[in-house]
């Protein structure tokens, strides 16, 4: 009965009754596909939002993001309002974990680009890529992708996980356009705001997170360490 009258009723419902609307978004007609968490088995669920709500968020956020005087403060603020306002009980999903890292993604990919944004940021079609075939060629030709990794690709895979890591504590991963005097890798800031004022500056190497030792005055120039991702979150939290 609920997957032949409740779950077709659940995605129409997001589709043709929600919007997401920043200036004034209501709520009700989400809160009601909540109630049913519970009730529906998580992998029916997940994909319900999957397709109803996450195309419909990342339009949205791509929108904003190409805005040519977009306040990435208030953008933030959006994502960690949205990441908030879902019970801990769906948040924590995988599936619903991955929609939110397409944003943060996408967030990160217009700091980069910065002035070039609106030209540059490319429109998420979340929807293709959550239902991109899987197909014994494809995992064979990923399989050989793999055995060929260089360097620099294994250091961006290693830091996909980082920032996965960092927005599942709410937290931004932000390129900053600098690099670190000694070592010249790329620095990366963590923080709960993208004004970038506050936060940890990080690189990534060898699999691991590099801090400065010390706070000083000029902390692209100091000595870096390699610290564990538990103790990346606290010190870009205090």
């Amino acid at each position: 009965m609920l997957l032949k009258y409740v779950v077709p009723k659940l995605g129409a419902t997001l589709r043709n009754d929600f919007r997401v609307n920043p200036r004034d978004q209501k709520m009700e007609t989400l809160q009601r596909v909540f109630a049913w968490s519970s009730i529906i088995r998580n992998t029916i669920f997940t994909q319900i939002l999957e397709k109803e709500f996450f195309p419909k968020w990342l339009d949205v956020l791509h929108i904003w993001l190409i805005q040519p005087r977009v306040s990435f403060e208030e953008v933030a603020q959006w994502y960690s309002f949205w990441k908030e306002t879902f019970p801990a009980s769906i948040r924590d999903l995988p599936a619903i974990n991955k929609g939110f890292m397409r944003g943060l993604q996408l967030m990160n990919k217009a700091i980069e680009y910065g002035p070039d944004a609106p030209t540059k940021l490319a429109k998420p079609d979340y929807l293709a890529e959550i239902s991109a075939p899987s197909s014994p060629v494809r995992v064979a030709k990923e399989t050989e992708k793999v055995s060929r990794l260089s360097a620099r690709t294994h250091e961006i895979t290693f830091r996909s996980i980082v920032e996965e890591f960092a927005s599942s504590h709410n937290l931004l991963f932000i390129a900053t356009g600098k690099a670190h005097e000694k070592s010249r890798m790329p620095l990366f800031r963590v923080s709960k705001t993208a004004d970038g004022r506050k936060g940890l500056l990080v690189y990534i190497l060898d699999d691991a997170v590099w801090a400065p030792k010390t706070e000083g005055a000029n902390v692209e120039a100091e000595e870096f360490k390699a610290i564990s991702l538990e103790d990346m979150v606290l010190r870009a939290t205090t």
